[in-house]
């Protein structure tokens, strides 16, 4: 006989094991989609003035009626989140059982943390490792953020979003400096933060944390991004594009200021109507998808945005890919290339990455191959061989995965930074 999983409050990962468990148990639906519901029907009631509703009533049917209440108003409210009927498809008696697992935990008080273990734990290994899609940790998102440092002026774009990790981030660190209030914040998500996945269960949780973050979902959006305009009739009809999403809602739009991202590792293209408009595809009939994503990353660009991306450690050294590596030279400055440990995107996969940054040239810029790129390599990646946490010895409890894990990305930050001085790289990017 299974184990039964222990439901340990305040350990979300325990909550969600549990209720995946109770929700496979007897009821036939989709484990994602209920317990999502039931994640969004907690937080609307955690986030009201009288909490309390999220309840086991006197009856089953009690129970189903006030969580079928709250998942209403929360799709008043928070448009987008849930798709058709906010309803949960499970039996009262099979509801009650969930509400009750779930009932002592509180969730609004570390909103991305759980949705973000939320995300980890029940889209299943086999799914994101077919699709080369791996959840990006915290730490190494913000790394990414602070490297780039994006200003409220910077429009932001993440084409294989996920679960929002970089656009979220973005948020923390504007609020951070003081550059971003409560009160600014929806505003600067309408206007500038864009997130874009063709998953469409990853939409789902992108559009939750970005409303617990204080902004809105309106620019998380389901399409494939790979998808260029005047692609043609390539899946058997007209195709939305992130330009046609941007332009319709931003006037003179003429590119990204910083693009940050993390695009699917696994995975080869064939669509020759798709190659065809790429250069780097020309002549070839299949590509990784992380090299059109390279491609079309910096293409999104405008002339002096910036670029952080997280690609496999082949891309930067086999000899078959040289060719790939020669084209991005002649299209952007590389500033930094950062090798990340082995352990970091355990326990899914142990492939080996390294984030590249780097600046877009200017449309007349003369390129200059001799200009120095920062290279550093992390030893501690903040996780064990199991891919669990390491947590830093005195790290302060409910902190972020930057301040509590045991890394070294902070020590590479600060050697990048007085590289940038030295070289007077810093004075460069601020002209741009």
């Amino acid at each position: 006989m299974a184990k039964r999983h222990t439901n340990r409050v305040g350990d979300f990962e325990s909550l969600f094991l549990r209720l995946e468990e109770l929700v496979l148990a007897n009821s036939g639906e989709d484990e994602f989609d209920e317990i999502f519901k039931l994640l969004i029907a907690k937080l609307w009631d955690e986030w009201n003035p009288n909490p309390g509703r999220f309840s086991i009533q006197k009856t089953p049917d009690e129970t189903r009626r006030q969580i079928t209440a709250l998942l209403r108003e929360a799709t008043d409210a928070w448009p987008g989140i849930l798709e058709g009927t906010p309803v949960s498809r499970l039996t009262p008696a099979h509801l009650e059982v969930c509400v009750q697992a779930m009932q002592p935990h509180t969730i609004g008080t570390s909103g991305l943390e759980v949705m973000d273990t939320f995300f980890e734990f029940l889209v299943s290994t086999t799914a994101k490792g077919s699709k080369g899609q791996y959840f990006t940790p915290r730490h190494v998102v913000e790394f990414c953020v602070r490297v780039l440092r994006p200003s409220v002026s910077d429009v932001v774009l993440d084409p294989a979003c996920g679960s929002s990790g970089f656009l979220t981030n973005t948020l923390g660190y504007l609020r951070r400096k003081g550059e971003l209030t409560d009160q600014l914040t929806a505003e600067y998500c309408a206007g500038n933060l864009w997130g874009f996945d063709i998953d469409a269960r990853a939409i789902k949780v992108a559009k939750a944390l970005m409303i617990l973050a204080g902004g809105d979902g309106s620019n998380i959006l389901r399409l494939n991004s790979l998808l260029k305009p005047n692609a043609g009739d390539l899946f058997a009809g007209p195709s939305l594009t992130i330009e046609d999403v941007v332009r319709s809602r931003r006037r003179n739009h003429k590119g990204f200021d910083l693009i940050m991202t993390n695009p699917p590792f696994a995975g080869e293209v064939r669509e020759n109507e798709l190659l065809s408009q790429y250069t780097l595809a020309k002549a070839r009939d299949k590509i990784e998808r992380d090299i059109l994503f390279l491609e079309r990353c910096v293409e999104l660009l405008r002339p002096g945005g910036r670029l952080a991306i997280v690609l496999p450690h082949n891309k930067f050294g086999v000899e078959s890919l040289e060719y790939v590596r020669d084209w991005l030279l002649k299209k952007a400055h590389v500033l930094a290339v950062v090798g990340l440990g082995r352990h970091t995107f355990l326990p899914h996969t142990h492939q080996k990455t390294s984030i590249l940054f780097a600046i877009k040239h200017q449309a007349d810029e003369r390129i200059d191959y001799t200009r120095p790129i920062f290279f550093a390599i992390s030893e501690r990646d903040g996780k064990n061989s199991k891919g669990q946490p390491i947590i830093r010895e005195g790290a302060p409890t409910g902190g972020s995965a930057w301040d509590r894990w045991d890394h070294d990305l902070a020590d590479i930050l600060h050697g990048y930074e007085d590289y940038q001085r030295g070289s007077g790289e810093e004075a460069w990017r601020t002209s741009q």
